[in-house]
């Protein structure tokens, strides 16, 4: 996205060494105005583009538990707090023993351990 806009702007930029002193900045400012513009769309589009994806994940995690009942198994989606990574847990639908995680809860923990002493190492420095 962040491309697109260089590419804009560099395009525009060829077209206005063309043009006289007092059309620059009218021009550089009408082009500016038009990716921001264009830049406002392109993140309501990727807000629409998440929330769909959210849905279809939604749908597919219940499809997947109507399959898993007569194993007496479910899955669970969940997002872990500290990395914001979304984590499928398998677990067995009587005891409520989780049976399988991706990512493993222990990795994510880890690196949000590391970002933790990363962020401390940062600190100390600064």
């Amino acid at each position: 996205m962040k491309i697109d806009g260089v590419i804009s702007v560099n395009a525009s930029t060829a077209s206005i060494q063309s043009k006289g002193k007092a059309d620059k900045s009218e021009i550089v400012n009408s082009r500016l105005n038009g990716l921001s513009l264009q830049e406002n769309n392109q993140t309501n589009s990727e807000v629409d583009v998440v929330e769909h994806n959210e849905d279809l994940l939604n749908k597919s995690v219940k499809q997947a538990n109507k399959s898993l009942e007569q194993f007496d198994k479910m899955i669970e989606r969940t997002i872990h707090e500290k990395t914001k990574t979304v984590m499928y847990v398998l677990r067995d639908t009587k005891t409520h023993e989780i049976i399988s995680e991706f990512p493993p809860k222990k990795i994510q923990d880890m690196i949000a351990k590391m970002w933790e002493l990363a962020g401390l190492f940062v600190d100390e420095k600064a």
